[in-house]
């Protein structure tokens, strides 16, 4: 038994290096990213309490499927002083191919390209949809996904994301700080 146990042990302890990265517990330094349109966002904003950030993927179907409700959240929420960008920090990021998607797509919001990716390292984003909500002072407020539905929304679908702001703009705790994301790997490396 005691042979098992200690087998158990070093499987956990060898398996737990390769565990998702770290989530940042210090508030982020302000970074200066480049938009789509040629021109520099920082991030986080320092026009607004709260900046939301959503990592990109042009290829992920999940992105694609969340494209209208951010574009509806964007609207919502910035209406209501909340900066709102997507961030692009895959190898293959470019401006000019960023600027491209970003008509196609229709955003109302900033592609901002992250190149290194950066931000990703520094916010823990592994996966496209990952969204984060940031104070004005670089602290993450929320993270994770933006709702429970991968694809389509259903009946009994939960709104993290959407209901992190509600929370963060009418001072209450955020009910759930951080939610599963759903959206595709990112290529950062």
């Amino acid at each position: 038994m005691v042979r098992w146990w200690s087998g158990v042990a070093w499987c956990v302890v060898v398996l737990g290096g390769c565990a998702a990265a770290q989530r940042p517990t210090h508030p982020l330094a302000p970074l200066q990213l480049s938009a789509a349109d040629g021109s520099t966002q920082r991030v986080p904003s320092e026009r607004a309490e709260l900046t939301v950030v959503e990592f990109f993927s042009a290829d992920c179907d999940c992105q694609r499927a969340h494209d209208a409700r951010l574009n509806e959240l964007a609207q919502r929420y910035e209406a209501r002083g909340v900066a709102w960008f997507a961030v692009d920090s895959e190898t293959d990021a470019s401006s000019a191919r960023d600027a491209a998607l970003a008509k196609e797509r229709g955003y109302l919001f900033a592609l901002l390209v992250d190149h290194g990716a950066a931000l990703a390292q520094a916010l823990g984003a592994e996966y496209a949809t990952y969204s984060v909500v940031l104070g004005r002072d670089g602290r993450v407020l929320y993270r994770g996904g933006i709702d429970s539905d991968q694809r389509e929304l259903h009946d009994d679908a939960r709104f993290y994301l959407r209901d992190a702001l509600d929370d963060l703009l009418a001072h209450r705790p955020v009910r759930q700080p951080q939610g599963p994301a759903l959206g595709c790997a990112l290529r950062v490396w």
